[in-house]
């Protein structure tokens, strides 16, 4: 089966205890990665990457993975963990890909392959099993958003921590310490469908102009604004609202097959994109804030997706930090919780490699 292998690190067999499969399967690539274990330490060593719609299912990719593991490099592996893009079955043993005509089912997967267990779990999940492998030194891994004042705060040992991340849509996730397994581990939420709070007569302007081109009596909600569609309401009110004249940029826009993007390239230099990322940002940092209050995520506030990590230029000029911050009586406990950008595109394949590794009640057993 076609695909490209990715060696991250030169290593040799002997500097790890055991050796674990993560996978993180979406719409568009399939990235299969083998991590070594050593210690309490998860090391991602190499990834083979396949095109999803190329694939009829995820065992020979699998098989073809565990096969370069072997032949390459001497290594033996049974355990893995998916996360796949789309709802698991309670019972975690099933998946149906939202936009790839085919599932994953463990027991299939099982008897397949020479894996001997496999766990399923959503892709907020995998982010918060990989955030705790992150090193805040590290800006490929994370990049801290400083406070007004430029102040740093430090996150508090084993206090809870939070996730939010637009892209696609909007996902939450909260990391709770549990003392048992002495690491953390998420709790999934749906939190991105939680009500838009509008702060003036103009956000009420554009949440109704959302809300009548989706049609219903149901109230926006922060994905319709936090998210690629996301961008593409708040670009296009300001066109409905005549605010600035039209150009180049936006007739490339209008004609472009991702708008999104499209609002993104121009962002820097287009007054129009420009404010719609403005305006992004001052609802995701109040996502985040209300979150942190929700939580109390002392631990510190994660911002996942690419959106954030492709235009890092908006998250970090203060903006976002100061909305976060703009609170009438618990101002004093947001300026002490850190907030961090994620910048590890590989965060889901430590999670799912943690996962397969430490936690085994998760799993589906031969």
């Amino acid at each position: 089966m076609e695909h490209k292998s990715i060696e991250l690190k030169n290593f040799r067999k002997d500097d790890y205890s055991s050796f674990v499969l993560g996978g993180d399967v979406s719409a568009t690539n399939t990235s299969l990665s083998i991590a070594g274990i050593k210690g309490k330490d998860i090391e991602p060593l190499f990834i083979l990457r396949f095109k999803s719609q190329e694939m009829k299912g995820i065992s020979e990719a699998l098989n073809e993975t565990l096969k370069y593991a072997a032949d390459k490099h001497g290594i033996n592996v049974s355990k893995a963990c998916l996360s796949p893009a789309g709802p698991i079955s309670p019972e975690r043993d099933f998946c149906k890909l939202t936009n790839v005509p085919w599932a994953i089912e463990s027991k299939k997967v099982l008897s397949e392959t020479m894996l001997s267990s496999v766990a399923l779990i959503n892709d907020f999940e995998a982010i918060g099993f990989g955030v705790p492998f992150l090193d805040e030194k590290n800006k490929d891994d994370l990049i801290e958003l400083a406070h007004p004042g430029k102040k740093l705060p430090k996150p508090m040992p084993k206090a809870v921590k939070g996730i939010v991340g637009a892209g696609t849509g909007l996902g939450k996730a909260v990391l709770f310490y549990h003392e048992d397994k002495r690491a953390y581990a998420p709790s999934p939420s749906e939190g991105g469908h939680a009500d838009l709070p509008v702060a003036d007569s103009y956000e009420y302007e554009l949440m109704q102009s959302i809300k009548d081109k989706r049609g219903g009596e149901a109230p926006c909600d922060y994905e319709d604004i936090l998210s690629g569609r996301g961008i593409v309401s708040i670009y296009e009110f300001m066109q409905e609202m005549e605010e600035f004249d039209r150009n180049d940029v936006s007739a490339e826009i209008d004609k472009a097959e991702d708008k999104a993007a499209a609002i993104s390239k121009h962002a820097k230099k287009d007054p129009a994109c420009r404010k719609a990322f403005d305006i992004f940002v001052r609802f995701y940092a109040r996502a985040l804030r209300n979150m942190a209050l929700d939580i109390m995520a002392r631990g510190g506030m994660y911002i996942a997706g690419g959106i954030a990590a492709k235009n890092l230029g908006f998250f970090t000029d203060g903006a976002l930090m100061k909305e976060f911050e703009t609170n009438h009586s618990m101002h004093n406990v947001l300026k002490d919780i850190p907030v961090f950008v994620i910048t590890n595109y590989n965060v889901s394949l430590f999670g799912t490699a943690n996962v397969a590794a430490y936690f085994p009640e998760l799993a589906i057993k031969k």
